[in-house]
């Protein structure tokens, strides 16, 4: 029998649950096989984590990659996409793949598993997008979730895009989700409220970037996660809120799981990181993504429901969309395709932003980062957490390094940033994904091809905090 290639990492400070304390973790083959005094364990490979942090792979449940979106397509696919996602530290992303009108919603899967083909470097998942909400989408649920799909995902907005699903079309879905072992993933904004607005606005000549978030308030949001704490309370379906940037939606969601509502929501790293005064600027396009990047104090109340839990994680929500299709909306807020190149920063930032600052506690990052993300989509407890058994997907990382983020100091495929000149503590060294060193320093080690499709089932007794 061939031996299993072993790596010892060696004395650095490991973070495993609510522990963190300086460990040695024992790689064999693909999976974690000890934690703790190894002083007597060797390994065909011995690295040096004195002084280095030891986290668990990071889990960024919200990307988009191809995506099709406002005449334009993401610049990220399933190589560069999953490359800038392992120079983040991720180890396992899941993608979207919207149903196409008029066809059946298990063609979803079919879509990304072509579109992925050869290419991914890191381990990925797939959430369908329903966008018809017909009797026979309705009968496919259970057939897709069965398939390793069991989060799908609806939208409560872009009627123009052709995507938008009602407050009443979401009801049959969450009750068919519940009975299939799903989960209901909403972008909740109101239609109703963004179309009027946007449509005022316009007319009366008020184009320019601040007026995107005059266009979608936090009212428009609230009114829409309010809605979809209906809908779980009415179905029993667990729904889950993405990119949440309302502050006073996170307390809604915290009370509606006060009073044992299966809600839970996401943030995601820009809106922890800027405010709205980005839209002021003369690039402000940038920053345009919805729902929209809040003030200063909206931020800092975000900030206290990541901590306590009324927001579980933080995902990236990584729209790269190309600098010349965002110049499609110059001087036209509602024109500018929406969203953030945002893969690669997550870590370092909310590490740097969130740890480095006080606003969080190293247990609580690595689960906003890692864990929650593998509980609540199906993943744990292969991924997520440095459990022994658990895949090798691990990331060394250097608390006291500072450096400058930037265009030339990233490797996502957009030919713009959106996080320039950001002063940054704590930098990523090296990337393990199941056992084998995907990244080091700067330079990328894996093959493409070698990232794996992960068919999820959803436990509903895990649940975050």
């Amino acid at each position: 029998m061939t031996e299993l290639k072993s790596t010892l990492i060696r004395g650095g400070t490991v973070v495993l649950g609510q522990t963190v304390s300086q460990q040695d973790v024992l790689i064999r083959g693909e999976q974690i096989a000890a934690v703790g005094n190894l002083s007597g364990f060797k390994a065909a490979v011995t690295m040096d984590a004195g002084g280095l942090l030891v986290l668990p792979g990071a889990v960024d449940v919200h990307v988009h990659y191809n995506d099709p979106f406002m005449s334009t397509v993401s610049v990220h696919d399933y190589y560069s996409g999953t490359l800038a996602a392992a120079h983040g530290g991720v180890t396992t992303v899941i993608d979207f793949s919207n149903q196409k009108h008029g066809q059946p919603l298990i063609d979803t899967l079919a879509y990304k598993r072509e579109e992925a083909g050869n290419l991914p470097l890191v381990d990925w998942g797939i959430h369908p997008c329903i966008v018809d909400a017909t009797p026979e989408t309705l009968d496919q649920i259970p057939l897709v979730v069965a398939a390793g799909a069991p989060s799908i995902k609806c939208y409560m907005t872009y009627r123009q895009d052709g995507l938008y699903i009602s407050a009443e079309e979401l009801k049959p879905i969450a009750a068919r989700l519940h009975g299939a072992g799903g989960m209901l993933l909403v972008h909740a904004e109101d239609d109703e409220i963004i179309t009027r607005n946007i449509s005022e606005l316009v007319s009366a000549g008020l184009t320019s970037y601040t007026y995107h978030t005059k266009a979608k308030p936090p009212e428009a949001e609230d009114k829409a996660i309010s809605q979809c704490i209906d809908v779980s309370r009415e179905t029993g379906c667990r729904v889950f809120i993405v990119h949440l940037s309302s502050a006073t939606g996170a307390e809604l969601v915290g009370m509606g799981r006060a009073q044992g509502v299966d809600i839970l929501a996401e943030t995601c790293t820009h809106y922890l990181v800027f405010t709205g005064e980005m839209l002021e600027r003369e690039d402000g396009l940038k920053w345009i993504c919805s729902p929209p990047i809040r003030d200063q104090e909206n931020q800092d109340r975000l900030w206290a429901a990541l901590r306590d839990g009324r927001v579980s994680l933080v995902s990236s929500d990584d729209a790269a969309y190309p600098w010349e299709a965002k110049l499609y909306g110059l001087n036209r807020f509602d024109l500018v395709p929406n969203g953030l190149p945002g893969i690669e920063v997550r870590l370092s930032l909310l590490y740097s932003e969130g740890v480095a600052k006080g606003r969080l506690s190293l247990p609580r990052f690595v689960e906003a980062v890692a864990s929650t993300p593998a509980q609540l989509f199906g993943l744990a407890p292969q991924k997520g957490t440095l459990t022994p058994g658990a895949d090798a997907d691990i990331v060394l990382f250097d608390p006291q390094v500072k450096w400058v983020m930037g265009l030339e100091s990233l490797h996502m495929a957009t030919d713009y940033a959106a996080y320039d000149g950001i002063e940054v503590t704590g930098k990523i060294l090296q990337v393990y994904s199941r056992g084998e060193l995907i990244v080091d320093r700067d330079q990328c080690l894996a093959a493409k091809g070698r990232g794996r499709y992960l068919r999820r089932i959803l436990d509903p007794s895990l649940r975050a905090l």
